[in-house]
């Protein structure tokens, strides 16, 4: 008894001490966890633990950063990105907006690693604010000055268009972004004028965007 009291209170005092360690939320429903974790009881924790009974612990701000940073979607890779499904438009809402609890679009893949960002796992397209000129994904790069915009890099396979996911080509791809989906109708389409992802509009919602960690 001693022994799992003194756990609890470990991991109580951990959760104080270190409140930059996130804790997600989960569910039986979708219970997706970063990598080397498992949920239980709501909650992802490390594979292998069991997680305290919270109620009336005083964990302070550590409990605000168990938030999920968005209302559909999991975890993508181990350092704190998530993919965020749901449509946007220049209208409402926009692309940033499907990032919550101090979540910003991804704006570099500095975070996700191109097996995590490839990973069959991960369902859909997750579109990052990095855009691409023209349209062959072999020569995929990224956009500088005044380019025609026609693609955009991001993690995932994009759902409901036939126009495949692709990889752009040896010595191409843009802030440790590999993967482009192209501007088409039938998932995204894009302003000819204007370079960021909150100018589109997104209308399939079995895909979305990267947010990433303030």
């Amino acid at each position: 008894m001693r022994f799992v009291v003194l756990s609890v209170l470990a991991l109580v005092s951990c959760f104080q001490e270190q409140p930059a360690d996130r804790m997600w939320r989960c569910s039986v429903a979708e219970p997706l966890c970063p990598d080397k974790q498992t949920c239980v009881n709501d909650w992802c924790v490390a594979d292998g633990t069991t997680m305290p009974d919270l109620a009336g612990a005083d964990l302070g701000s550590a409990v605000d950063l168990a938030k999920p940073p968005c209302a559909d979607g999991f975890p993508n890779g181990t350092q704190g990105v998530w993919a965020c499904r749901g449509k946007f438009s220049p209208a409402t809402p926009v692309a940033s907006a499907l990032c919550q609890n101090g979540y910003k679009l991804c704006t570099d893949g500095n975070k996700v690693n191109d097996a995590e960002c490839s990973s069959p796992a991960v369902k859909g397209f997750f579109f990052a604010d990095v855009p691409s000129p023209g349209a062959t994904p072999a020569q995929a790069k990224c956009l500088t000055g005044v380019g025609t915009l026609g693609m955009w890099f991001g993690c995932g396979s994009a759902i409901g268009t036939t126009v495949p996911t692709e990889r752009a080509g040896a010595g191409f791809g843009c802030k440790n972004f590999s993967l482009v989906s192209q501007c088409d109708g039938r998932i995204l389409f894009c302003s000819t004028v204007d370079p960021r992802l909150d100018a589109q509009r997104l209308e399939n919602a079995a895909n979305g965007v990267l947010c990433c960690p303030p």
